[in-house]
């Protein structure tokens, strides 16, 4: 078994050395869209907000998911709901999922290596690029989207399932930054397999984070990018333990 007080109490002492590499590293992840605490934009309903305005009619609306930014825009009379013409909105959607492709899936499986090296010692931050060769970048390119694929999936046959299904998908980027030859089955399959069991304890260690989600929201949401350092080094250190990577610091891990 293990306890959500001794990962995080590793993750923590990892962070007190090399908080700022961390950082950094979660930062490039988070700009290639590969983060959950991210700012998100959502398409809002156009024709509620101003029903009366033609000049918008062949426009999406676009805003924000902080309800603090939007609350604090409203107060100074602005309106958090911005708009962009359909093809502009196309392009610019097509060009940020692509980012999140090409570079994303990749820097991801790189962050995971860069936090299992890191408690090894090696916290180098050229771990995170390291994925970006020949023999690794295209098998991750295909376990990462067929992992997503996967989860849209079961999400858009029932919300449910989906949840249980990206938990079981968890380990994936963990499980290629450590063992990037094994197949896109044997990968997902491997994860699977380790999450058996823990997916509620995995579920309830996400809750924890919440009261640092609600701090980073009385920031503008900006607060949440300092938290993430502490989120992946979390779940870096629950990967280490559900592998039965053991030889890391054992005094930490609760029989």
């Amino acid at each position: 078994m293990w306890s959500r007080e001794s990962i995080k109490a590793y993750a923590k002492d990892f962070l007190r050395k090399h908080y700022w590499k961390a950082f950094l590293v979660c930062i490039i992840v988070s700009l290639a869209g590969r983060t959950s605490t991210s700012n998100q934009l959502e398409v809002v309903d156009r024709y509620s907000q101003y029903p009366m305005i033609d000049e918008i009619m062949n426009k999406v609306g676009i805003e924000f998911k902080n309800p603090v930014l939007n609350f604090t825009i409203r107060k100074f009379g602005g309106s958090p709901v911005f708009y962009l013409d359909k093809g502009t909105f196309l392009f610019i959607s097509i060009f940020f999922i692509a980012i999140s492709i090409i570079l994303g899936y990749a820097l991801e499986v790189g962050r995971a290596r860069f936090f299992l090296k890191g408690f090894e010692g090696d916290a180098s931050i050229e771990n995170l690029f390291s994925t970006f060769n020949r023999k690794e970048y295209f098998s991750i390119l295909k376990t990462q989207f067929l992992r997503d694929l996967y989860t849209i999936l079961w999400t858009l046959l029932f919300i449910i399932p989906g949840i249980i299904k990206s938990y079981e998908y968890r380990l994936v980027p963990y499980i290629l930054s450590e063992e990037p030859e094994l197949s896109s089955k044997e990968a997902i399959t491997k994860s699977r397999n380790m999450t058996d069991g823990h997916k509620w304890n995995m579920f309830v260690l996400d809750l924890s984070f919440i009261g640092w989600e609600l701090l980073g929201f009385l920031f503008f949401g900006i607060g949440g990018i300092f938290v993430n350092p502490y989120k992946e080094a979390t779940y870096s250190r629950l990967y280490n333990i559900l592998s039965d990577d053991y030889g890391i610091d054992d005094d930490l891990v609760l029989e």
